[in-house]
């Protein structure tokens, strides 16, 4: 997700950085979000050997952090070579946003914006492939299938390190284990995160990505049109997980759906 207001001020206690002389701050918050929704917490009863829980743990967040900061990478990344624009990302609770104060050195021109929201979940999506291929080289052992959330169709790729070994020395087990757990969990937050952000919902990525095109194509009534679709699809999503009793998507689908509706009262 990105936005073109300054970027919020750096809470006390964040971890900040640069990476290719980008600002990026992370906000403690986002470490505990990424332990809260990994397999591995509070299920230390499934687990006979604590080393396994640990570093499988570790192994999530890794791969959790990765996938958020690859995909901020994306925008802010297209944003600076598309129009000269200085961003800055930071890492909280439930994401990522990449902000930059609105100067640029160069027009971002009609499709800019639209680039830069495409290249978020284009970049998650494009690394996971990237991933997926390499592992193929190398002949890892790879299950291909499929999930649904919704009538969205998530891939699913299931990396197996052991398949080709009958038996595998201590020595080199949990190595194994925790780089499966973190090729499997990066994998599945690829496809899952890139696909979900695709979807033209606002204010999402592909949200984003359908106002830039409906107001390209229909300047008086393009905004309008791209938040009763979002309102639409987010509605719909909010049943879908109400009825399959996933209430924290709900949560955030019926929020998105409100905000449509309220903007739409307000005039669109």
């Amino acid at each position: 997700m990105f936005d073109t207001p300054d970027a919020p001020q750096m809470p006390k206690g964040t971890l900040a950085f640069r990476l290719w002389k980008i600002p990026v701050t992370i906000r403690p918050f986002f470490w505990l979000i990424a332990i809260l929704f990994s397999p591995f917490f509070g299920r230390q009863a499934q687990f006979s050997d604590s080393r396994i829980l640990l570093l499988g743990l570790l192994a999530w967040i890794g791969a959790w952090f990765l996938n958020f900061m690859i995909h901020e990478l994306g925008h802010a990344l297209t944003a600076r070579a598309l129009y000269g624009a200085r961003p800055q990302i930071t890492l909280f609770g439930f994401g990522g946003v990449t902000t930059w104060n609105p100067y640029y050195t160069r027009s971002p021109g009609r499709w800019g914006d639209t680039l830069t929201s495409l290249a978020g979940p284009g970049a998650e999506l494009a690394v996971t492939f990237l991933l997926i291929a390499l592992l193929a080289f190398r002949h890892v052992s790879l299950e291909w299938g499929s999930t649904a959330f919704g009538p969205i169709p998530i891939p699913m790729v299931a990396v197996n390190l052991f398949a080709s070994a009958s038996t595998t020395p201590d020595a080199v087990y949990l190595p194994k284990v925790t780089l499966e757990i973190f090729l499997n969990s990066f994998i599945w937050m690829g496809f899952f995160w890139g696909i979900l952000n695709l979807l033209p919902i606002i204010p999402l990525d592909g949200g984003h990505i359908a106002r830039g095109v409906f107001t390209a194509l229909s300047p008086a009534g393009g905004n309008r049109a791209a938040l009763w679709i979002s309102m639409i699809c987010a509605a719909f999503l909010l049943g879908y997980c109400i009825t399959g009793k996933n209430f924290f998507m709900a949560f955030f689908f019926g929020l998105f759906a409100h905000q449509n509706w309220t903007e739409l009262r307000r005039g669109g």
